[in-house]
């Protein structure tokens, strides 16, 4: 099922397709003809700009071909459709002909999906959300593209790909230049070695050789697992090529966690140049950690940035004579021959949670030590997400300052269980080292039925909660309606770490109309994508004001409200905790696509996962409809959103994940997003 946080993309790629003389058709297959046999027929008969969409689980056996055709092939509603031993290529004859190809939601077990452009127009390239298990390392890798001709504009977008590359010049990822002008966008994806020590190729592969070739590569919070001999992440120019070319490339808050051989991140050129920004990555466990080389005989260079970068590695950077390279403030373990680096640099023991989970921990020297202006303006100038490696806020602590790494350290997630220890009347008590004495904590809460455990019963909680701090230590749950608090209700509480995107709300006589409140444009911002959560904080408005109504939130007018979902009125001097970010895989929106009393959350960091805690705040429309919900987890390995009465269809939520905290409970970087 595709995440909303990225359907706002297959739309706009949509438009794009249907042109504007043409009305989109979406065909589903299986289903009437011309989509009652074959995949393949289903989608040679439908027209440039259509939309082909899967609805099974197969396993689909077809190696599906698209030559010079415009097309969005996507998982239908509610399926993950598996290709076995199979895969898609599409590709353009020569020629001025425009190409936009769109490929989402869908799994490939010894499968892959090839983009080949050789056209002199313009291909436009949508790859999201595509799991690939056991990659048998085509050409370039489970997922390519290449541009051999004009101007490829690629984003690839949340894939996850499994395997080894087929040999030392291919990755699991590949992008390429052949002639042609490679812009690619490569976010938040994650490439894992099946192999546990150093394998030949690369983990995200890109090469730019040959006369005609440029372009623009960046590469922002992605996640390589596994010791790759020419690096977690390769950058290549001129590869079995003596024309020299240049390229730039940008790469911001990536992650490469090897197995103790082999490259981080690697940077090649031959006889040209790579113009190279390496801002905030991760790098562990591996021989070098940033490689700047040549290939054997060549003369290139590369130019560019090394900063706020955290390296643990038996050779941390190693720096081929030639290279310009602008060094500091970047963490270094391990040495740095022929680097000169800057007076902000940090020679120590980074800190880390692990090296494979490389978070850090709460004492690394590299928490607040970054150039936060670097990464700042790196980040706006070059158009990348403001967020980290786990696709929550980038910059944020007391000091607004940024750390060194991919990771931002500071959000908590934990689960809060109500028992009669702790429970008075229609308040729980909260005793966590978390909050205990942090009066300005701004925690956001969802009621949890079972909290991951299928097999007992849960405890129901369908009313409105709010929190409040009891002035001394304590943070309390507790009903804004005043009914006794359940023993055994289960809570998933959020304590974001202080800075933007995390504040406090009063209602007051300017913001409030109506049933809602509105949200200060400075802390929310003016986008309806943005993931907004939101909880009553007693404590905020003077402990006057108690609200027994279900709150949500919803955009209206270039602002974000929070409302009361009954319609009542909004009272003055009534207090919200509110947490704000950027859509990312891990902050996202889902929807009802029918009236029902559950939703699911399918999302590798949940699916299967029952330690899992994610956090939920309603979205509403201009008008609302009032219900309780709470999370549940089922006998299948799925989190769900259930209402307590009927969801009408097209009912939405704000979900974000806390990555740090999966991966605290299950022990692992990150989940393969296979079911």
């Amino acid at each position: 099922m595709l995440r909303q946080s990225n359907a706002r993309y297959a739309l706009f790629l949509a438009a794009l397709l249907a042109g504007p003389a043409q009305a989109a058709t979406t065909y589903t297959w299986p289903g009437a003809a011309p989509c009652a046999g074959t995949l393949q027929a289903c989608i040679d008969a439908a027209s440039d700009g259509d939309r082909v969409e899967i609805a099974t689980a197969g396993p689909i056996a077809e190696n599906i071909t698209m030559h010079s055709r415009s097309l969005t092939i996507a998982a239908a509603y509610g399926y993950s459709p598996l290709f076995a031993n199979s895969g898609i290529l599409a590709d353009s004859t020569g020629g001025s002909a425009d190409m936009q190809v769109g490929i989402s939601g869908l799994r490939f077990s010894h499968g892959f999906v090839n983009v080949n452009y050789f056209g002199t127009g313009t291909a436009t390239v949508d790859l999201r959300e595509l799991v690939f298990d056991d990659a048998p390392g085509v050409s370039s890798g489970g997922l390519q593209v290449i541009a051999y001709g004009g101007t490829v504009n690629a984003m690839v977008y949340d894939n996850r790909v499994t395997g080894l590359p087929q040999s030392l010049n291919s990755g699991l990822i590949g992008l390429g230049a052949r002639g042609g002008t490679l812009n690619a966008s490569a976010f938040y994806n994650h490439v894992r070695s099946t192999s546990g020590v150093g394998v030949s190729g690369g983990g995200i592969f890109v090469d730019v050789a040959g006369s005609g070739s440029a372009g623009t590569v960046k590469l922002h919070a992605n996640e390589a697992l596994g010791s790759f001999y020419r690096g977690g992440i390769y950058l290549s120019e001129g590869l079995f090529s003596s024309t020299p070319v240049n390229y730039s490339v940008r790469l911001y808050n990536n992650v490469v966690a090897g197995s103790g051989d082999g490259t981080g991140i690697g940077l090649t050129p031959n006889f040209g140049s790579i113009d190279a920004q390496l801002v905030n990555n991760t790098v562990t466990r591996v021989n070098y950690g940033v490689l700047y080389s040549h290939w054997e005989s060549g003369t290139g260079t590369v130019t560019g940035l090394l900063k706020n970068n955290l390296v643990r590695a038996t050779t941390a950077v190693y720096a081929a004579v030639g290279n310009a390279i602008n060094a500091d403030y970047n963490l270094f373990n391990g040495p740095t021959p022929n680097l000169v680096s800057g007076a902000h640099t940090i020679t120590a023991e980074a800190g880390l949670i692990g090296d494979a989970t490389p978070r850090l921990s709460a004492s690394s020297p590299a928490i607040d030590a970054a150039d936060t202006s670097t990464l700042g303006l790196g980040l706006i100038i070059n158009g990348l997400p403001v967020t980290d490696a786990d696709g929550l806020r980038r910059i944020k602590g007391a000091t607004n300052k940024a750390d060194i790494g991919a990771y931002e350290y500071g959000d908590a997630t934990f689960l809060h269980t109500a028992t009669a220890a702790n429970i008075s009347g229609h308040v729980t008590t909260l005793d966590t080292p978390y909050l205990n004495g942090y009066a300005a904590a701004k925690a956001i809460i969802t009621p949890n039925f079972n909290a991951g455990i299928p097999s007992g019963s849960g405890t129901a909680y369908a009313h409105p909660p709010g929190i409040y701090y009891d002035g001394t230590q304590y943070w309390r749950i507790f009903g804004e309606d005043f009914a006794a608090m359940p023993n055994g209700a289960h809570f998933d509480v959020f304590s974001p770490a202080p800075g933007s995107g995390s504040f406090v709300h009063v209602s007051d006589a300017g913001s409030v109309s109506g049933a809602a409140t509105q949200l200060p444009t400075s802390a929310t911002g003016t986008s309806p994508d943005t993931i907004v959560l939101a909880t009553q904080n007693w404590s905020a408005g003077g402990h006057a004001q108690y609200n027994a109504h279900s709150i949500g939130v919803r955009f209206v007018g270039g602002a974000w409200q929070v409302l009361n979902l009954d319609s009542a009125p909004m009272p003055v001097n009534l207090g919200f905790n509110v947490y704000s970010q950027m859509p990312s895989p891990n902050a996202f929106r889902v929807s009802t696509a029918t009236s029902t009393t559950f939703l699911d959350l399918d999302h590798p960091l949940l699916n299967g996962i029952t330690c899992a805690r994610p956090h939920v705040t309603r979205v509403a429309g201009a008008a609302a409809t009032d219900y309780a919900f709470d999370l549940y987890y089922t006998s299948t390995g799925v989190w769900r959103i259930f209402g307590y009465s009927t969801m009408l269809a097209g009912t939405t939520f704000n979900v974000v994940v806390d990555p740090a905290q999966v991966a605290a409970c299950t022990d692992v970087i990150f989940a393969n997003g296979f079911d």
